[in-house]
Parts: C-alpha cells; structure tokens; sequence
C-alpha cells in the first residue's frame, strides 16, 4: 500500500513536471514558430523570464550615461520606451516579445491597433494586470469586462452628464483660483521681480488631486490627499514589478509585503470615507458625487430592480469660464490635443485575446497580450505626415478627425466601446485651468529644467518641470 502511494506521489509530481515543462518551455517556442510561420519575429525567448532580461538592459542603458534631450525635441521614445524603439527597427511594425512566459504581440499598423480597440465581442479584453495593478484600480469600470462592465459603466456614465461637468468646472475654477492666489504670493515673495520658478508637477499634481478629490469625494478633506499619496506609492511599487518575472508577482518578495501593506492601509482610509458618507446622509441620498452614485448603487434599499454595485476671451478669472467661451478658445483647444498626441498620459495599453483570434491576417493564441503603443503611434509618420515629432497644434485646425490621415488616429483617451468614460471631464477641466491661467501669468522654462521624460504607469518629466511664472498683473 505504501508503494502504492509513493508510485501515486511520484506519477502526480512527473505530470505537474511535464506542465511545467509545456508551459514554459515547449509551449513558448511552439508559440514563437507559428508566429514565424506568419512572418512574426522578435526577441528569443529564454526560459522562465521571457524578453524582461533584454528590456530592463536596454532601459538601464537608456537610463545611464544617456545625456537629456534638447528642450524643442518631441522625439521621446528612444529614451522613454528603448527597447520598443530598437525592436520596431530591427523586427518591423509588428513583432512578439514575451513577458516571462507570456506572449505579447506589439504592433505599430493603426489598422490593426483599431480593430482591436473597436471589438465589441469581447474577444480583446483589458483584463492583463500584474496583482499590485488589481490593487491599484480595483475591480471597477477600467478594468473588467462583459456584462460586468456594463453594469458599472452604467452606475458611472451619469456623474459624466453635461450638468454634471458644468458643476465639475465650477469645483475646477475654485481650487485652480486658490492656486494662482499661491502663485502670485509666491511671485510678490520673489524681490519685486514679479514672478517665481514653480514646479508645475508639483502645482499640477495638487491640482487634480484637489479637483478629482472633490469631484469624486465631495471634499479636499485630508482624508482624499491620503488616498492619493497612498496611490502615488502603489503607483510607484507597480512600475518597478511590471519587469519582473510573473512568477514573483505572487511571491511574498519585499516589494509585495510593501504593496500587500500600502493596500491595506489604502482600502482602510477609502471604506473610512464611504461609512463616514454613509453615516452622515441619514435618511437623504448619498449625494451627487462619483461617490455618492456609487454608494447609491450600492446600498441595499437600491439592489431590487436597480443597477448594482458590490487671456481676455476668458473674462473674470475667478470663474469657470462658460461653455460658449470654451468653444471660442480654439488655439487653446488645439495645443491642448497637440500636446496630448506627443505626451500622452499612457503610452502604451494592453489588452488580452480571450480566445483564439486572427488579427490584421495573423493568427494570434487565446492568453496573447496585445501591446498598442499609443506615443509610438502617434509619431507614425505614414498616419501623422512628416513633422509627426514636431510640435505643431496647427494639425487640430480643423479638427481631430481631419488631423491625420486616418480620423481615428488620436489615441489618447483610447478609442471604441472601452473610451475613456472620463474623457469630456479631462479635457474640460484642462481647458478651464489653463484658460484661467493664460490670463493672468506667462510661463517661461527654467534653466534648470532637463527634458527626460520617464514612465511611470503614466507619463511624466524624470526631474521635474520648473518653469519661470510671471504674473500679469505686476
């Protein structure tokens, strides 16, 4: 009996030896010779850690010893994203790398970028997260899929009305007013010159905290500022673990016991701000906030038959200004889509084949990611003309869709059934601010700015962005 056992134990461990074996070595090269077949090459495979080795070599190399760029040169993806840049020139438009023993197909063709942006099967799904991003934007809108993610779009989309952004630029004049006050002290602190060097990382970033903290939270209480700090950290730690081998994702390393901590004490400090919501509305609604909605949909008294969820153009600066003058700041309208076309918020998206799919004529396996590099895309020459890496907002004159090529070219808010729900608010709360602020200070750069952008899980200066700030009004 006991040999019985032991032959049972031994027969158990050859086939979780033989699995093993499929899939992280027979499989990933079966995988790579389809691919090949279809005229798809790239980075080999090695064994258990995929293409990651050869990117972080190639990102240290583009870190180190790799002097700045010229302050007017648009041309970042060499330093921000290298070994995409260097696997573009050397394998094509299309090619597949691995990450640890997973297949991901990245393409630069806009054709095929779009097909899969515009599935509406659920065939490409956004579902490839590493666990510190679970943690990071949890199991709402971004993220899931199927009749799941309509369920919470359907609970979101009504904090994204026109009377609700109307409101939200009211909340963005007040906290954008409260900042230029700071810049004008600052300014008068700075010897009777009139203006001050200011961070507009710094700025900014407190800004859209402040703004999302009360367009989200109905507060800028210090309990939202938490949150942030505590998400800017997750931020951080997830960055670092994108390349790392998947198997240390679930592996108790000490950079997951500091996001298992971070968290913790995350999700701690937003239940806080819901029961304190919860215990404050008595027997009223929750609220017209995002949370509000989401509190609404939540609580039991909702879950019958109800969507559930577990310059001078400008005028008064102090006010948001109104719709009909929002429209008429074209030039401002134009720079902002611009400089969203050459710095994105995200350079690059992913999504995962759900089942087995041919894409673009390529036969792609079911588990495949699909990498879209968004600032690569809009820097293609073929689609964008050839000042695609310059700095020019003119293109937008007539529009976004007549600004290229193909008029579903610009990508920064994603395209498609899974656009981002946030769009009209972003590009609204930006147009507010900066026409606020265009009518009170000029900007010039700061000697001691470095134009180096880093990647961040969103894009951002490596050193900052210091600008001189010189108020108007003296």
């Amino acid at each position: 009996m006991a040999a019985a056992a032991a032959g049972a134990v031994a027969a158990l461990m050859a086939a979780l030896l033989l699995a093993l074996l499929w899939r992280l070595a027979w499989r990933p090269r079966a995988v790579a010779r389809a691919f090949a077949r279809q005229g798809v090459r790239g980075p080999p495979y090695t064994f258990l850690a995929g293409s990651l080795p050869e990117m972080k070599r190639l990102l240290i190399a583009g870190r180190v010893g790799v002097a700045p760029l010229d302050a007017t040169c648009h041309d970042i993806m060499p330093v921000l994203l290298p070994m995409f840049h260097r696997w573009v020139a050397h394998y094509g438009k299309t090619f597949l790398f691995w990450i640890g023993p997973i297949p991901a197909f990245f393409s630069t063709d806009l054709h095929l970028v779009k097909q899969v942006l515009a599935d509406r099967t659920g065939l490409y799904q956004k579902d490839f997260l590493i666990p510190v991003l679970n943690f990071l934007f949890g199991n709402g809108v971004v993220f899931i899929n199927g009749d799941d993610w309509k369920r919470h779009r359907k609970v979101v989309l009504p904090a994204f009305t026109h009377d609700k952004i109307k409101s939200m630029s009211a909340v963005t004049a007040e906290v954008t007013k409260q900042m230029m006050q700071q810049w004008r002290e600052q300014a008068h602190q700075s010897g009777g010159k009139g203006a001050a060097e200011i961070d507009m990382i710094v700025a900014f970033n407190d800004l859209t905290s402040r703004i999302n903290g009360r367009v989200a939270f109905g507060t800028s209480h210090q309990d939202v500022e938490e949150v942030v700090a505590f998400m800017r950290e997750m931020q951080k730690l997830a960055t670092s673990a994108t390349l790392d081998a998947p198997i240390l994702w679930y592996l108790p390393t000490r950079r997951n016991w500091q996001v298992w901590r971070v968290n913790k004490q995350l999700r701690s400090k937003i239940m806080s701000i819901m029961q304190a919501r919860l215990a404050a509305k008595g027997g009223g609604d929750c609220g017209n906030d995002l949370l509000g909605l989401l509190l609404e949909a939540w609580t039991p008294q909702r879950m019958a038959g109800a969507e559930t969820l577990t310059t001078d153009e400008v005028g008064d600066a102090g006010e948001a200004p109104s719709a009909d003058v929002l429209g008429q700041l074209k030039l401002l309208h134009m720079v902002l889509l611009e400089a969203s076309r050459l710095y994105p918020p995200f350079v690059y998206i992913q999504r995962r084949a759900a089942m087995d799919a041919v894409l673009g004529g390529i036969k792609v396996p079911r588990g495949t990611v699909v990498s879209i590099p968004i600032a690569m895309l809009h820097r293609d020459k073929e689609v964008w003309g050839p000042d695609a890496d310059e700095f020019n907002p003119m293109r937008f004159e007539h529009g976004a869709a007549k600004a290229a090529k193909d008029p579903k070219a610009l990508l920064t808010f994603s395209m498609g059934p899974r656009v981002c729900t946030g769009q009209s608010f972003g590009i609204v709360e930006a147009q507010v601010a900066m026409a606020m602020i265009l009518s009170k200070f000029s900007f010039s750069l700061s000697p001691k700015y470095v134009h180096k952008p880093k990647y961040l899980l969103s894009l951002t200066p490596r050193r900052g962005m210091p600008l001189i700030v010189k108020n108007l009004d003296g």
